[in-house]
């Protein structure tokens, strides 16, 4: 049997006593938080503004012991030196062209529990080839692509006839984007086949990775934002009996706006988007989310964009294992805390069910990760509660 939702009294020792480190990028920059400059596909952001601001819910919330570090050679020795209990995984990594399998690897390797993805998901969300070769592998809708590494040549035959059956099912162009990347940056719709071998050469050039080439969808493009069942809604925690689902959301695309604009180009704005109405397209959003989180064991938050073709078919475009968590401020707004009201909850309450969520996820199936800050209290706080009754 399962340990129960942790009680009130638990809740409030958690708040008082656990140690939370949030974890945001490190500078590349600071030459002393490597030994050597590695090449880096992704491109470089700390994203500390935004662990920041989960820092500050988590203060908002009760939680007494919480700091800011980043990631990088230096972080062992300061959760160590710091006695810090858990860490909220806030960062895309310093450098590498696997950088967001860095530190939850770490964390893992030291033994610190974290709210944060497995290292081996982190990197299968993140690498859009192997993400859609699995979509592909489960039956979910995912466009067709082809891949071009900067060191082989192209087109080969078996590229060219997949270029042909874009061409033949969608017709519209083609996207090409990189394998690994962030907020639609050297992604580039091109309408001319002639032009993709000096599109591809681009981002061959700014990445030094692999490329993907896959049909332009011309329709309407949604996201869904989904993490684990434990939710802590109006200062108690509930368990629902699947993952949830929140945030179905249309970006709204700008005329001549073939994709959505990056985030670090244009922020992202409440006029930017709408909440999805129709009730039987919400369905099959939110069911597809679900399936994704379900397929690929996700131990916390993700965001899933999709895009519909011409024909109002939805293919997957990609599972973010890091979607932006800024808090929002006037009217711009993160993608997946646009619906958040819709489901009872706000900005503070999400940041606090990614924590209990995976706390309690430890607590039940893996207790010795927690054993240091939460088994041994609780059996202290159980066998206080007995010595009153």
């Amino acid at each position: 049997m399962s340990a129960a939702l942790f009680n009130q009294e638990q809740i409030d020792w958690i708040k008082k006593q656990v140690k939370v480190a949030v974890v945001c990028g490190g500078e590349k920059h600071h030459t002393d938080n490597y030994i050597y400059e590695n090449l880096s596909p992704r491109s470089t952001k700390t994203y500390r503004l935004v662990a920041e601001d989960i820092a500050d819910a988590l203060h908002t919330a009760g939680f007494r012991r919480v700091a800011l570090l980043e990631e990088s050679m230096k972080l062992p020795r300061q959760l160590k030196d710091g006695e810090f209990d858990l860490v909220f995984a806030n960062s895309g990594g310093l450098q590498g062209f696997d950088s967001m399998c860095h530190l939850p690897s770490m964390l893992e390797m030291l033994g610190v529990p974290y709210v944060g993805h497995a290292p081996m998901t982190a990197g299968l969300l993140d690498n859009k080839l192997m993400f859609k070769n699995e979509l592909s592998a489960l039956g979910i809708s995912t466009a067709p692509f082809i891949t071009l590494q900067p060191e082989a040549p192209f087109f080969s035959d078996s590229q060219l006839r997949m270029l042909d059956h874009m061409d033949a099912e969608f017709g519209q162009g083609y996207i090409v984007k990189p394998v690994v990347g962030r907020a639609s940056i050297h992604v580039h719709p091109v309408f001319d086949r002639d032009d993709l071998v000096s599109v591809v050469n681009q981002v061959h050039e700014a990445t030094s990775n692999a490329v993907i080439i896959e049909p332009y969808l011309s329709g309407a493009e949604f996201v869904a934002a989904v993490m684990g069942p434990v939710v802590y809604r109006n200062g108690e925690l509930e368990e629902h009996d699947r993952p949830l689902v929140f945030s179905v959301t249309e970006r709204l695309l700008a005329d001549k706006e073939l994709i959505f604009t990056s985030m670090d180009v244009c922020p992202i704005t409440s006029d930017r988007l709408k909440a999805v109405v129709d009730e039987a397209l919400k369905a099959d959003i939110s069911a597809i989310a679900c399936q994704i989180f379900r397929a690929f064991n996700i131990q916390t938050l993700i965001r899933v964009d999709l895009r519909m073709d011409k024909k109002g078919r939805l293919y997957v475009l990609e599972a973010n294992p890091k979607p932006d968590l800024k808090s929002p401020k006037g009217s711009e707004v993160n993608l997946v805390g646009f619906g958040l009201s819709l489901e009872g909850l706000d900005y503070e309450s999400l940041i606090q069910s990614l924590l209990f969520n995976r706390l309690q996820q430890l607590y039940r199936h893996r207790p010795t990760n927690v054993s240091h800050c939460l088994t041994d209290a609780f059996s202290a706080l159980n066998a206080k509660g007995d010595e009153h009754e």
